[in-house]
């Protein structure tokens, strides 16, 4: 499992959606020229996911295949993460509080998928009726 920042997490996320292929990331990260990306991608720069791929290839496309734990986020960005990643809204997917969030209804792939991202300061649960919350450790 590969650790990354929240940044990372969000440029991997709109990399994902540009439709390329590994090897034409990979191609674009050797040269150092993501030009073409960002033009796709105007309010992003890559910069994180370069320097990602710095760390080295393997932990660069584990990561973007969605094998990686988040080092720290905060409710603001797993409410972002929700939204981009997984496309879940606030009042409709799930209700947010204060400290963390409740009544949140997804699949188990998704949920699967969640718990792995999450920070470790951060506990996703089960709750009685099916749904699930996530809070702060």
């Amino acid at each position: 499992m590969t650790i990354i920042n929240l940044m990372q997490a969000y440029e991997l996320d709109k990399l994902s959606k540009l439709n390329l292929s590994d090897e034409e990331i990979i191609r674009a990260l050797r040269s150092g020229d993501v030009s073409a990306w960002q033009e796709q991608v105007p309010n992003y720069e890559f910069s994180e996911t370069m320097a990602l791929y710095q760390e080295g290839e393997r932990q660069f496309l584990n990561a973007y295949h969605g094998h990686y734990r988040i080092k720290y986020v905060t409710l603001p960005g797993i409410q972002r993460l929700l939204q981009l990643r997984f496309q879940l809204e606030e009042g409709k997917d799930y209700q947010l509080l204060e400290t963390g969030i409740q009544h949140l209804t997804c699949d188990e792939e998704t949920v699967t998928r969640l718990q792995q991202m999450l920070s470790t300061n951060w506990s996703l649960t089960k709750q009685e009726d099916g749904n699930y919350s996530v809070f702060v450790k």
